[in-house]
């Protein structure tokens, strides 16, 4: 996994040319993968909750409420996750086809311009710059998806981090269910600062996206 660190080493790396779009989409599928594992991870945290909740009877009354919310948060994470991976995929192959059809559409411009009569060419010049404009058009959606998705994911996140305490509240009142309880807040709590790390990780991918995107328009 990345770190910002490393995406400082890789702008050093690439110095004053642009990152290409398909490397850094790529790149960003990569990293909120590992965003899943752990929502999925906090999603088995949640069900043991609910599992001890439901012996500890009225014990534990106060800490079923919140497993809800901590499952539907998972669920929600690994929906908007698993999203930004297909949207990002989609965007490198993407990318890679628009630097395709950019060269083709040089080259027929410098045929149309050795050969002005030939209407073949210029018809021909005109569908890749129709087909050029349609992918830029589809890449800038996929960026701001994109965007967006992040945003989802840290708002979850910070949600997420403010009913830690309320765990740990409700747990300490959970008799003697509390240590398991008190175990499974701090399991919460540990996965929370993951997905954190990961969101801020991939919030600097996406500001190299945009930079790219600047760049080769």
């Amino acid at each position: 996994m990345l770190t910002s660190q490393d995406i400082d080493l890789l702008l050093s790396v690439y110095g004053e040319r642009s990152i290409p779009r398909f490397v850094v989409s790529a790149t960003l599928a990569t990293e909120l993968s590992s965003t899943i594992r752990v929502a999925r991870w906090i999603s088995i945290s949640s069900k043991n909750a609910q599992a001890i909740t439901a012996r500890s009877g009225s014990w534990g009354q106060g800490f079923s409420g919140i497993t809800q919310f901590i499952d539907e948060f998972s669920r929600n994470t690994i929906d908007c996750a698993n999203r930004i991976s297909h949207t990002s995929r989609q965007l490198s192959q993407s990318a890679v086809t628009l630097i395709a059809r950019r060269a083709m559409t040089e080259k027929l411009h410098r045929v149309k311009c050795a050969h002005p009569d030939n209407e073949y060419v210029m018809q021909m010049e005109q569908k890749y710059q129709d087909e050029v404009m349609r992918l830029e058009t589809n890449n800038e959606r996929s960026f701001l998806q994109l965007r967006k998705l992040i945003e989802e994911i840290r708002d979850c996140t910070r949600a997420l981090n403010s009913i830690v305490a309320t765990c740990r509240i409700e747990a300490s009142r959970a008799g003697p269910f509390q240590q398991a309880l008190f175990v499974i807040a701090a399991d919460i709590e540990a996965a929370a600062r993951k997905i954190d790390e990961r969101i801020k990780v991939g919030r600097k991918i996406i500001d190299l996206l945009g930079r790219s995107a600047n760049s080769q328009v």
